[in-house]
């Protein structure tokens, strides 16, 4: 038998590979374009802030304690701190990941080490299945609309050995969002055995005031791990760093599976000075909402069906199948994010970007549009 005969690759085999979306750079090559729109991947199209590139500029520069040929902090001290302070946690409550991505890996690998399954919402985030089955559990998608999140069908899709859930809060790719009465219900009512893991990536992007965070409920559930990233409001999804904040002891399990120095030097000064950017965050989030009022206007104006009411990106579906609207808007110059492959075969995720960004995606994706109409066939 050789290597790749083996029964483990042949399982792996059967796992879906996470496709990203087209870099720029990739279309460039292919179509020759020189203007290209990128609302693909949800980032900030703001970002980063002034402060964090002259902090990042200082590190690179170098001094007796960082520099591009040093080990970074291991556990990230520093950064750490500095989210524990503006979290209100203690220290070790923090975990820190080559973004959160990582983080639900570690999360996987700690709750299924000894087999089971995992559950996650269908439509949500590919990684979830993907972290779930690489750390070889069984991966249960539950029956959950694209427009709604139904907490029955989550707490019913799980089974006697199922050790880990997630939850996406908004979800990505359908910007649906579990209310706090909601989320109250699936914190208690969950086997007290199960690992549920909340996903806040767009988190911030939502009001503060009324924002339904789970870290809230710390206190009442000590298998209850929240997560954080700093690729999305923050923009710095080029650094991969995240966090995940949790009780205690859960905290110090995941950090056996941790990997040292898995955090970047840049990455993590970065990241301490974009948490501490209060006024950069409620700068993004309020172009964020006059970005998203915007496009619900131009797409009642061309009779399209989008959803999504939090987060920093639109489902837009339409009577063309996804891999050709995507097509079309490419060879226009706009990148969007097809979303067949989610099972919304009719549905492109489009993220919100600078106003003339915007001018740009309707003026290649009317002209498609206009033509074929929106909506459910």
């Amino acid at each position: 038998m050789t290597l790749l005969s083996n029964q483990a690759f042949e399982t792996l085999r059967q796992i879906p590979l996470y496709v990203p979306g087209k870099p720029i750079q990739e279309v460039q090559r292919e179509l020759a374009l020189e203007s290209i729109v990128k609302l693909a991947s949800n980032e900030n199209p703001w970002g980063p802030s002034e402060a964090v590139k002259a902090r990042v500029i200082k590190a690179v520069t170098g001094s007796a304690y960082e520099g591009l040929g040093l080990y970074p902090v291991s556990d990230g001290f520093y950064l750490r701190s500095a989210i524990a302070k503006r979290r209100g946690l203690n220290l070790g409550q923090i975990i820190l990941g080559n973004g959160s991505s990582e983080i639900i890996e570690m999360a996987a690998k700690a709750a299924l080490l000894g087999g089971g399954s995992g559950v996650a919402p269908k439509h949500s985030f590919a990684i979830y299945g993907i972290a779930t089955q690489t750390a070889g559990g069984r991966f249960i998608e539950c029956p959950c609309s694209p427009t709604e999140m139904d907490v029955d069908a989550i707490l019913g899709a799980v089974q006697l050995d199922t050790r880990i859930v997630f939850l996406g809060n908004p979800n990505n790719p359908t910007g649906v969002m579990l209310g706090r009465e909601g989320l109250a219900r699936l914190v208690r009512e969950l086997r007290d055995d199960i690992l549920l893991v909340v996903d806040q990536a767009y988190s911030e992007y939502e009001d503060p005031e009324t924002y339904p965070d789970a870290a809230s409920f710390l206190d009442e559930r000590s298998n209850l791990l929240v997560l954080h990233t700093f690729s999305k409001i923050h923009s710095l999804a080029a650094l991969r760093i995240g966090y995940g904040v949790g009780h205690l002891k859960l905290i110090s399990l995941l950090e056996r599976v941790r990997s040292p120095f898995n955090t970047n030097m840049l990455a993590q000064v970065a990241a301490e000075t974009a948490v501490q950017d209060y006024a950069f965050e409620a700068f993004s989030r309020a172009r964020n909402a006059e970005a998203r009022q915007a496009f619900f206007t131009e797409a009642a104006n061309h009779k399209c069906k989008a959803t999504g009411m939090a987060g920093n990106f639109i489902l837009l579906e339409s009577a063309l199948p996804a891999p050709e609207l995507f097509k079309d808007l490419l060879r226009a110059g706009v990148i969007v994010r097809p979303m067949h492959g989610y099972d919304l075969p009719n549905h492109v995720r489009v993220t919100l970007g600078k106003p003339e960004e915007m001018e740009a995606f309707w003026a290649a994706a009317s002209v498609v549009l206009d033509n074929v109409g929106c909506g459910c066939r």
